[in-house]
């Protein structure tokens, strides 16, 4: 809850909405991975265990070919890889899930309120928190071929370890957040809270203009 009132101050719900929907998306990936049995692969590995299936490609799942060849084409600049990653090779053997989760795995972490790369960092930090060790370094795969660097991941895991430790105070202390209230509205110009974080929303602003 605190979280999302932060997300709050940039004034817009549906950035809210988005972060919530990458940390939804992330979760079931994460657990559909562990469910596998599925060995890190992205960037590729040497000696890992075998998954729990086998993993197809275009030539043995003919009914999903073509998605898999999208997801390959993607692969190259997105994660430096010249292969399909194990994740959706696994899903192969269910076609029309592996459609659906693609597409939404595209659609929620592209540009939409907020950037992709702001996206990626959230789904990493799920990903962190989850403790998954296939999502884990495939979502970090996806910020270092967008130049992000070793400080800047450790970041990242610096700020989850931080609010694991403060969520699991309150949570243990049954603590309600105080500011768990606080919509768009309330930030925006004119709102009762419009002065409690100066120049938020100019920032906010710039990034949007900058990335359009």
């Amino acid at each position: 809850m605190h979280a999302a009132a932060v997300l709050r101050l940039t004034g817009t719900e549906r950035a809210v909405a988005e972060v919530a929907a990458v940390a939804e998306h992330t979760a079931s990936l994460t657990a559909a991975a562990s469910a596998l049995g599925l060995p890190p692969d992205v960037p590729a590995r040497a000696g890992a265990d075998a998954p729990l299936v086998p993993l197809l490609d275009e030539h043995s799942a003919p009914d999903a070919a073509t998605l898999l060849r999208e997801i390959r084409e993607w692969s190259a600049p997105a994660l430096s890889l010249a292969y399909v990653p194990a994740f959706w090779r696994a899903l192969a053997h269910q076609p029309r899930l592996l459609e659906a989760t693609w597409r939404k795995d595209r659609l929620l972490l592209g540009a939409g309120a907020l950037d992709e790369f702001t996206k990626l960092c959230a789904a990493l930090a799920v990903a962190q928190f989850r403790q998954s060790s296939y999502w884990i370094p495939y979502m970090t795969q996806m910020l270092r071929s967008r130049g992000v660097n070793d400080r800047e991941l450790v970041e990242i895991a610096g700020a989850v370890m931080h609010y694991v430790s403060f969520n699991t105070i309150a949570h243990a202390m049954r603590l309600e957040s105080p500011v768990s209230g606080i919509t768009a509205a309330d930030v925006a110009p004119g709102g009762h809270l419009e002065h409690i974080v100066p120049g938020l929303r100019k920032r906010v602003a710039a990034g949007t203009q900058s990335s359009a």
